[in-house]
């Protein structure tokens, strides 16, 4: 891995600068954090994305941009607005324009293995670390009703509580 600071120009958007960079050096991207303002953010949110009028702050941004893809995956940010108020999410993609500069962290990497979870049936050992249906850490020993937000999703895969 090595790590870079990027600078993004006001007026563009982050998230496709970020991608770009990593495209030209044919490398995968993993954004660590990134500090400035942007304007009119789009997050990703059922049944419509929401739009964020106006500055914002970037408190934390996170996500991976693969070098054979045309798009990050699961690039989530969390802003600030104007009143001090804080909402985050995933971002739609085009929804994160530099209000200013904006300086981005980011570790690249030149080869990455990829694995699918879990492990194939029979294979005892993904259970042992957490990975079952529902191996979301909070959810652990409660009754399905009881669990955290993962609750309906871990219903349609058939967890047992």
């Amino acid at each position: 891995m090595r790590a870079h600071v990027l600078e993004v120009p006001a007026g563009r958007d982050v998230l496709s600068c970020v991608a770009a960079f990593a495209r030209r050096g044919r490398r995968g991207a993993l954004v660590l954090g990134a500090a400035g303002r942007v304007v009119d953010a789009v997050l990703c949110r059922e049944p419509s994305p929401l739009v964020l009028r106006g500055t914002a702050e970037i408190l934390g941004l996170a996500g991976c941009f693969f070098p054979s893809s045309a798009s990050p995956a699961g690039v989530a940010v969390f802003l600030a607005g104007p009143r001090g108020g804080v909402l985050g999410g995933g971002v739609a993609e085009g929804g994160l324009v530099a209000a200013g500069p904006v300086v981005v962290m980011v570790a690249t990497f030149v080869a990455a293995a990829f694995d699918r979870l879990p492990l194939m049936k029979g294979d005892e050992s993904g259970k042992a670390d957490g990975c079952g249906v529902a191996g979301h850490w909070r959810c652990a020993g409660l009754p399905l009703q009881q669990q955290c937000g993962w609750a309906p999703l871990c219903r349609k895969l058939g967890a047992k509580s």
